[in-house]
């Protein structure tokens, strides 16, 4: 039996943690191609924020639904027929894919309604919490590293930010596919945490030269890959530490404040393929969509946890978005919303 009320986190004004209200609703009703969902738990990411300020998919009506990534439960079909010609059953564990529509569909909820082409139902070998933190991170890590740099083993990894999310995912991936990871952070504060994860090599760039340092442990070639989420005038040490046909991926723009260099010369002189990945580039396309959730999915029990820290209720949101907010974080912030 369904509760009488839903709380739902809504974003109320344009703003970043603030602008989010817990707030009681009813359940809500699938329509035509739609899924009821009891969400299990939420993994929260820089985009909510961003979104929260209108930088991804602007809306103009507020309150609206928020909240891109969730594991939960499959409760009802929008009628007989959806149920009967879909893979999914009442009672299966689901993921929420964020290529819906975010003005109108949000994870943040004890129960919401999605299209039932967003849903993937989960492996498992692995736990509703770990897979609701996993899927932004690693479709972004799989999408840089597999489909664009064609990562093999034994290639020369630097992954920059050590201890974001995604960069915890891009670990797991090179270490799956045999390759060397060369990780960065600002200072030694999560190096134990980094190394203990499974980077085989650390570099604080406070205190050590990348360029020296990759090209010791590389015997002087370089890295072939760069998977950086930072920016800024650092990335001029990043094209002087990639081998010969290396491969660059840039996939956030964590140093804002400062232009990302393109250093054309370097570029030329060692045949660098540069990239920057928007993920939805490959996810809105059926055919890599399709590859990429499969590997994912029948993968994620070999890799480590990215779960950071775990807060308990849809009412702890808003402290959690606050954590996430300051920025002091190693792995993923996620919410367990029901039991």
């Amino acid at each position: 039996m369904l509760p009488i009320t839903n709380k739902v986190a809504l974003i109320t004004k344009k703003g970043f943690s603030e602008s989010f209200t817990i707030v009681d609703n009813e359940i809500p009703k699938p329509k035509e191609n739609e899924v009821l969902i009891k969400v299990d738990y939420v993994g929260l990411n820089r985009c909510d924020l961003y979104f929260s300020l209108g930088l991804y998919l602007p809306f103009e009506n507020y309150p609206n639904v928020s909240g891109f990534e969730a594991s939960g439960t499959v409760v009802e079909f929008a009628n007989d027929q959806l149920e009967n010609s879909s893979k999914f059953k009442v009672g299966d564990n689901v993921s929420v894919i964020y290529t819906c529509d975010h003005r109108k569909y949000g994870t943040f909820a004890e129960y919401a309604v999605f299209p039932i082409d967003c849903l993937v139902k989960n492996n498992q070998l692995s736990s509703q919490k770990d897979i609701a933190a996993n899927w932004i991170s690693f479709f972004t890590a799989y999408f840089g590293l597999v489909e664009f740099a064609q990562i093999k083993k034994g290639d020369y990894v630097i992954i920059t930010a050590g201890s974001s999310g995604t960069s915890l995912a891009g670990i797991a991936i090179a270490k799956f596919f045999g390759a060397h990871t060369i990780v960065t952070s600002r200072n030694e504060k999560k190096k134990q945490q980094i190394l203990d994860y499974g980077a085989d090599h650390f570099v604080s760039l406070d205190t050590e030269d990348i360029v020296k340092r990759t090209l010791e442990i590389t015997n002087g070639k370089g890295a072939n890959i760069i998977f950086d989420s930072v920016g800024g005038q650092s990335a001029q040490k990043l094209f002087e530490s990639s081998s010969q046909f290396g491969k660059i991926v840039f996939y956030g723009n964590m140093n804002h404040s400062e232009t990302t260099p393109l250093p054309i010369v370097i570029g030329l002189k060692n045949y660098l393929t540069i990239k920057v990945l928007n993920t939805n580039e490959y996810l809105y396309q059926s055919e890599f969509n399709k590859k990429a959730v499969e590997f994912l999915n029948s993968n994620y029990h070999h890799f480590k946890s990215i779960v950071g820290i775990e807060f308990i209720g849809i009412d702890s949101l808003v402290d959690a978005l606050k954590y996430l907010e300051a920025g002091d974080l190693f792995g993923k912030v996620v919410v367990k919303i029901n039991n």
